[in-house]
């Protein structure tokens, strides 16, 4: 499909006069994890991670064709290995076409966010930040008082269409086929989500799930809630559960802002998602699978993967109060500098356990001319669901995540 994607936009870009837009960004961060890893023979981690990305855009008033090259590779200092160069991937090739102002159709491979990305953002979750592109064919269109959003996607385990070095790694857990809309009025917005799940490797059973959400957006708070219908069989984290045939499941989200005094905002807030629990099955969020919650708590997750199933951002069997405490600042080395505190009490829906207090402390600054920043903190002061006693490995004391990053684009 690429291929013939690839040969598309070359077709196009060479029939009409054309005005080009070369992109570059790179991204540097070293990412620290104390005793997150607890699954692990050694629970840390310390490695230095690097991506750049190349782009060629070209456009005219009706057509958009980008095409981009992408690599992420990473230095691992604890332990130590040598370097690893890794894969040269397409992250984007794509061809935009605008019939009217109101209409825009996009095929190929495509970023493709719905706003909060609760639902849908990340296309495949298991080769880190390197990427979150989707294949499939995407319309957007403003109908005046609703504007609508709809894709049709195919992402695949494996990548076929890798440049450079390994075709085998997953991207996701199974070969994966969809259809989604999303339709927008004023502040509300309704969206319904079909997803089938087919394993090459026959590691899992397939699975369907139908997913249907409701969101609303005004000045200082939002909400969102979905219902999801699954057919097939879900393996559940805790004690390694399997659960066969249909079943429901749901998932929530909202929070408050409240101005302060002095530029501080205060946001209260909370998110919930079903684990399994008598006839109720753990939520599998379509592709909200991104670190929304917490860049430290997902890597935890992996110590509840199950039998095929990677279990890293997977946001199940979770729920938590939620407050964030932050701050911008202005200075003469800056555009903009923000500070943010956030705290999570998360606990278990299907056992009722804590899984303890998320602490985050964070530093994002703009320094102008395309280059950004940023310090990350978070720590994790495990509760009783972490003990071993449901079959898990045992978090035995408070772990600890920091980051440093740096990014250019141009």
């Amino acid at each position: 499909m690429l291929r013939s994607i690839l040969v598309l936009l070359t077709l196009v870009s060479t029939a009409q006069a054309a005005s080009w837009t070369p992109s570059f960004d790179l991204r540097v961060r070293e990412e620290i994890l104390d005793g997150v890893y607890h699954f692990a023979p050694e629970p840390d981690r310390d490695w230095v991670r690097v991506r750049a990305r190349v782009g060629l855009a070209y456009e005219t008033s009706a057509v958009r064709v980008e095409a981009r090259l992408d690599n992420e590779h990473r230095h691992l200092r604890t332990p130590r290995r040598e370097p690893d160069f890794d894969e040269v991937i397409v992250d984007r090739a794509s061809l935009s076409w605008t019939p009217s102002p109101s209409t825009r159709w996009t095929v190929g491979r495509q970023d493709i966010l719905w706003p909060g990305g609760f639902l849908v953002l990340e296309g495949h979750p298991l080769d880190g930040s390197r990427s979150m592109y989707h294949d499939g064919v995407r319309i957007v269109h403003d109908a005046g008082a609703w504007e609508l959003d709809g894709a049709v996607v195919h992402n695949r385990k494996r990548d076929d269409f890798v440049l450079v070095d390994d075709v085998e790694r997953a991207l996701t857990d199974a070969d994966e086929t969809g259809v989604m809309l999303r339709a927008a009025h004023g502040s509300w917005a309704l969206s319904f989500i079909g997803k089938f799940e087919s394993d090459p490797d026959d590691a899992l059973e397939d699975l369907g799930t139908l997913t249907l959400g409701v969101r609303r957006v005004r000045e200082h708070w939002h909400v969102e809630i979905a219902a999801q219908h699954q057919n097939g069989t879900v393996r559940a984290a805790a004690n390694d559960a399997v659960a066969r045939g249909t079943g429901f499941a749901f998932a929530g989200e909202g929070a408050v802002r409240w101005p302060l005094a002095g530029d501080w905002t205060l946001e209260t807030g909370a998110y919930t998602y079903s684990g399994l629990d008598g006839d109720l099955r753990p939520f599998r969020t379509p592709w909200g699978r991104w670190p929304k919650w917490s860049e430290m708590y997902l890597y935890s997750l992996i110590g509840e993967s199950t039998p095929g199933r990677v279990h890293v951002a997977a946001w199940e069997d979770l729920a938590a109060p939620r407050l964030a405490l932050e701050r911008p600042f202005t200075s003469r080395w800056t555009d903009s500098i923000r500070l943010r505190g956030v705290v999570d009490a998360i606990w278990s829906p299907s056992t009722g356990d804590p899984r303890g207090v998320l602490t985050e402390l964070a530093l994002d600054a703009d320094f102008g001319h395309g280059l950004t920043g940023h310090l990350l903190w978070e720590r994790l002061d495990p509760g009783a669901f972490h003990d071993g006693r449901h079959g898990l490995p045992a978090i035995d004391g408070p772990v600890q995540f920091f980051r440093w990053q740096l990014g250019y684009s141009w």
